[in-house]
């Protein structure tokens, strides 16, 4: 009679390891999952962040040139070459 119950005891401690071990998998799956997309959100921001800086870089690398000094002229002046039409967009 002991050895059945010891036997049956030994049953149910194998099933609730082996519970314990599924679930765990599971939640670790999740967790892997999570963090990959994390992961992928980050290699994202560092590709847009190099983005950004190689045009900062090359922004960088004309100051002084003849295209860097339109540029300027451009964007912060407001200034246009001789022949060019300004259209101004009304509905701002």
């Amino acid at each position: 009679m002991k050895f059945k119950k010891t036997r049956l005891l030994t049953k149910l401690l194998l099933l609730a390891v082996a519970v314990y071990a599924v679930v765990t998998l599971v939640s670790l799956r999740t967790q892997i999952l999570q963090k990959q997309k994390q992961a992928a959100a980050l290699e994202q921001q560092v590709a847009a962040a190099q983005q950004e800086q190689l045009e900062l870089q090359e922004d960088i690398d004309k100051i002084g040139t003849k295209e860097g000094v339109i540029k300027v002229a451009r964007e912060r002046l407001g200034m246009v070459e001789d022949g060019e039409i300004v259209f101004y967009d009304s509905d701002d």
